[in-house]
C-alpha cells in the first residue's frame, strides 16, 4: 500500500450540499463513466435546489465530483447517511433515482448504487416505490 492510497481511503467531511451533488453522481458514475449527459444533468438538477441558491454551485459540483471521482461511487454513498435531516436523505435518493431512469433504464451499477443508497439512508420501501412511480411517470413514454 503506498502513501497515496492511505489519503484515498481518509474519511472526507462535508456539507449537505456536496452530499446532495455526491448522491447524484454516485449513480452518475456507477458504471464508472463519466458520461457528459449525465454530468449536465446532474449541473441542470443542482441549479434547482433551493440548497444551492446562496451558494457558488460550480465550486460544490467540483468538490463533489472530485470526490466521487476519488473515492468511488459506492464508497461515497455511505457518507450520504451524514445528511443532517430526513428529508434531506429523502431529496437526494429521489434525485439520485431521478439521474437513474433519466437514461431510460437502470443499469446493475445504478441498481448497487441505488440499493446501498436507500440502506444507508434509511429509506423505507414504501417511500422508494413511490419514488419510483412517480418518476416512471416522467420517464415512460
Amino acid at each position: 500500500m503506498g502513501f497515496f492510497d492511505k489519503l484515498k481511503k481518509k474519511t472526507l467531511k462535508v456539507d449537505d450540499q456536496q452530499l446532495l451533488l455526491e448522491a447524484m453522481l454516485c449513480v452518475s458514475f456507477a458504471d464508472g463513466d463519466d458520461q457528459y449527459e449525465e454530468t449536465n444533468l446532474v449541473r441542470a438538477f443542482a441549479a434547482t435546489l433551493p440548497e444551492l441558491k446562496s451558494t457558488d454551485a460550480y465550486e460544490v459540483y467540483e468538490k463533489a465530483e472530485k470526490s466521487v471521482k476519488l473515492h468511488g461511487a459506492l464508497s461515497r454513498v455511505k457518507e450520504l447517511g451524514n445528511l443532517s435531516t430526513d428529508a434531506l436523505k429523502q431529496k437526494a435518493f429521489l434525485l439520485a433515482m431521478d439521474i437513474a431512469l433519466s437514461s431510460g433504464e437502470i443499469d446493475e451499477g445504478e441498481e448497487a448504487v441505488l440499493a446501498a443508497m436507500a440502506e444507508t439512508l434509511r429509506i423505507p420501501d414504501e417511500l422508494q416505490e413511490q419514488i419510483a412511480n412517480v418518476l416512471m411517470i416522467k420517464y415512460t413514454t
